[in-house]
């Protein structure tokens, strides 16, 4: 079976939520440092995953992930960070990241 360019963007739309549910829950389970080894891991995802779908997903539609991606990773710091705010914006990202998926 050969996955399609939809299929490609759904499955990356879906590992920015995944990946923000994910700092939330080890956020709010095993505290800051923790949390700061998933933001390592979203960087990575961003400079990995998410660049080899590139070739695959027209560029219109990429750069909407690509976006995305960015406020999450921005929004994850934040919540870190302990800024105000923060954990209910990537809440938010993470819906429309699954409304994409």
């Amino acid at each position: 079976m050969t996955l399609g360019r939809e299929d490609f963007f759904r499955t990356l739309a879906g590992d920015i939520a995944d990946w923000g549910e994910r700092f939330l829950r080890v956020r709010a389970g095993c505290g800051e440092e923790a949390a700061g080894q998933v933001l390592g891991g979203i960087a990575e995802w961003l400079g990995t995953d998410l660049v080899d779908g590139m070739p695959v997903i027209a560029l219109e539609r990429w750069n909407i992930l690509d976006a995305l991606a960015e406020e999450l990773l921005q929004g994850c710091r934040a919540s870190a960070a302990g800024e105000a705010g923060a954990e209910e914006r990537v809440r938010r990202i993470i819906a429309r990241a699954r409304e994409l998926s």
